[in-house]
């Protein structure tokens, strides 16, 4: 067939995403496991999920720590002997701690998973945490944490997080005292608190078969793994202060500036959230967002700026966040807070819109292709207990917004004076 490039292909747009949705099943040991299927490689992974994120932790660091370390060897077996054996198997096994949550994922060709989940249940279940390892991965964290209290960005996002949360488990950062209080027993009691059946969900997404979910209940579904205590009996109820409005940290010699704009908000699961998405994606979430126009192409204060809603369990913050020249800072901030200002007062072209309305359609279409892309998108849904037809929610919500609806959003939740201000450089 010939195609004739003289000729626009016709766009269409998407009214329906078909989208494999995970089937929920119990281990023998209770642990909810979500399972995604698909034939097409031989591959399968496995995600273990614990609510044992900083938010848990008694002291500063060992959250972290903990699930940093689970590769540095168990009661059975050294860490040298879990590198060697992965490497045989030609298998990955990362861990990923985050605030709310501790995971540890398994990514290995089926034919080696008697092995491979076999050292991840022990890694998991025996964790011992060797001294001198323990040593030099703290010596080796304290060096890397000189290194980047250097950077502007790096302490602009630190500080933001203080100033945002203030007292709360989120606003917690690490300080160069806290690499000498921590302690090898501190990670033991951790890991025997939140790593265990009763504190854990499971993502499991690929080739699955019967066997696999055999092999799981035979390991990591055991009836014998102990099971503990949930961690949402374990942890403090918290509150949110008043963010402090303004921190500036004074670098007279910086080339750049680093700015976080940014509050609390809705999270996730509000009537409104997918609302303000479409309003973020405006200001600040795509190439061609008005912060990108503005700040970078108009004005040239900076290489990349962006606004971004980040969902936690608790609570969503919003923030814009960028590197700019350090002597036009104030400018930057000004222009910053004009841009938001608009969202209120002006209201959105269609031709804007319909930009804008494409480029989310199709990002959430690219985002769900292939099982492992579907995999990650359900995992925020089931890590905040969002029902599955959220993404059903969000294509109607980006094909019927308005402009009338854009202010509505922008006037509730991101008025210009509302937004908390952390510079680190010039002022």
């Amino acid at each position: 067939m010939t195609i004739n490039r003289n000729h626009i292909p016709e766009f269409k747009t998407i009214d329906h995403i078909d989208i494999l949705t995970p089937e929920r099943i119990i281990l023998d040991n209770g642990i909810e496991t979500y399972i995604l299927k698909s034939q097409i490689e031989d591959i399968v992974k496995l995600d273990l999920i614990f609510n044992a994120g900083s938010y848990y932790q008694p002291k500063k660091l060992v959250a972290r720590f903990a699930n940093e370390m689970l590769l540095e060897g168990t009661k059975k077996i050294s860490s040298r002997t879990i590198a060697e054996k992965l490497d045989y198997y030609g298998a990955f096994l990362y861990p990923s701690p985050t605030l709310d949550f501790a995971t540890i994922s398994l990514l290995s060709l089926n034919k080696y998973l008697d092995q491979t989940i076999n050292m991840m249940f022990d890694i998991v279940a025996n964790a011992n945490y060797p001294s001198g390892q323990f040593d030099t991965f703290v010596n080796n964290k304290r060096q890397n944490y000189l290194v980047q209290m250097e950077k502007g960005n790096f302490v602009a996002r630190r500080e933001f997080g203080t100033q945002l949360f203030g007292k709360h488990p989120y606003g917690q950062t690490d300080v160069i005292e806290d690499y000498d209080a921590i302690t090898r027993d501190d990670l033991l009691l951790f890991h025997k608190q939140y790593y265990h059946s009763q504190n854990c969900k499971i993502i499991l997404t690929g080739n699955v078969s019967e066997k696999t979910i055999q092999l799981l209940n035979q390991t990591i579904g055991s009836k014998s793994w102990a099971s503990g205590v949930k961690a949402s009996t374990l942890s403090k109820t918290n509150v949110f202060e008043n963010p402090i409005s303004q921190k500036i940290i004074d670098n007279s010699k910086a080339k750049q500036s680093s700015i976080r704009l940014g509050k609390i908000t809705i999270n996730k699961n509000h009537p409104d959230f997918l609302k303000l998405k479409v309003v973020n994606t405006i200001l600040g979430g795509f190439f061609e967002s008005r912060l990108m126009k503005t700040i970078r192409e108009e004005k040239g204060y900076t290489y990349g700026i962006s606004s971004i809603l980040v969902p936690l369990k608790e609570v969503c913050y919003f923030v814009i966040l960028s590197e700019v020249n350090s002597e036009k800072t104030k400018q930057a901030v000004d222009d910053i807070l004009t841009e938001v200002k608009k969202l209120r007062t002006t209201e959105v072209k269609s031709e804007e819109l319909d930009l804008v309305k494409n480029y989310m359609l199709g990002y959430l279409l690219r985002s769900f292709d292939g099982i492992f892309k579907t995999a990650l998108n359900f995992r925020e849904l089931i890590d905040l207990n969002i029902d599955f037809q959220y993404y059903d929610r969000m294509i109607e919500t980006i094909k019927n917004i308005n402009s009338k609806d854009i202010i509505d959003i922008a006037n509730k939740y991101l008025h210009e004076q509302s937004l908390i201000k952390t510079i680190v450089g010039k002022y």
